[in-house]
């Protein structure tokens, strides 16, 4: 059913703000990196299941990998395209201006909780493939990760900006519901070629982000973005 995944990651959200609100206390800074670590970890078998998945098939027996010219194309041509836009960077600006906006004199006000909570949690390679893998293919799997990892970053990012953190699973249930449903309408449109381009380049994102969460690496997953497009532009050429 289309829309469940992101009702699992809202709870999500919500149970990890109450945990931390609840229990906050309890968690050490070694603690916390470990649980990143182990959400990095899971991420990134994600990201390898996925390209797996989108390039490697069986035939008489023998496995044979598919795609792989215009996976390294849209790769290059993506991340070139998102690094000349500095997407990346245009999200970190607009995050700092919003925070600046409405950080109060004194203390953490509740908007600013829910402003870092929601860039954090509402944009990235999971919000994007996680709610088109579940309108495409009814696939929760990858909202469910998400869900799991969102839990760990709020809980996280509760104990010091409050409260408001939890109020960013609204935001996330809409812009995913969203996507969600144009999903489920784009499947009629799409052929086979075009969904498991969708799926390759997708996991790719997913595993820069498991690789970051796990060697705390600064991959630029947002800058990475284009690929998706380009790759599905590739596979509509016969050639490829």
């Amino acid at each position: 059913m289309p829309g469940v995944g992101t009702l699992i990651d809202m709870s999500g959200i919500v149970a990890g703000g109450m945990t931390a609100i609840v229990f906050g206390k309890l968690f050490s800074e070694s603690m916390k990196k470990m649980m990143m670590t182990v959400c990095g970890i899971s991420v990134f078998v994600l990201g390898i299941t996925g390209i797996m998945q989108g390039m490697l098939s069986v035939e008489n027996g023998s496995i044979s990998v598919n795609g792989s010219v215009p996976l390294l194309i849209s790769l290059a041509l993506g991340t070139i395209t998102g690094e000349l836009a500095g997407i990346e960077d245009r999200i970190d600006h607009l995050g700092r201006m919003v925070e600046k906006i409405i950080r109060p004199n004194d203390g953490v006000s509740i908007a600013e909780g829910f402003v870092k909570a929601s860039l954090v949690v509402g944009i990235g390679a999971l919000a994007i493939m996680g709610p088109i893998t579940e309108g495409l293919y009814g696939d929760h799997s990858l909202l469910i990760a998400k869900s799991v990892f969102d839990f760990v970053i709020i809980m996280i990012l509760t104990i010091p900006y409050g409260k408001g953190c939890l109020l960013a699973s609204v935001p996330v249930g809409i812009i995913q519901g969203t996507m969600t449903a144009a999903a489920c309408q784009a499947r009629a449109f799409l052929t086979d070629a075009a969904l498991s381009s969708l799926t390759t380049t997708g996991s790719i994102l997913i595993l820069c982000l498991g690789i970051n969460l796990i060697w705390d690496r600064k991959i630029r997953v947002s800058n990475m973005l284009p690929m998706i497009v380009i790759g599905l532009l590739l596979s509509y050429i016969p050639v490829f």
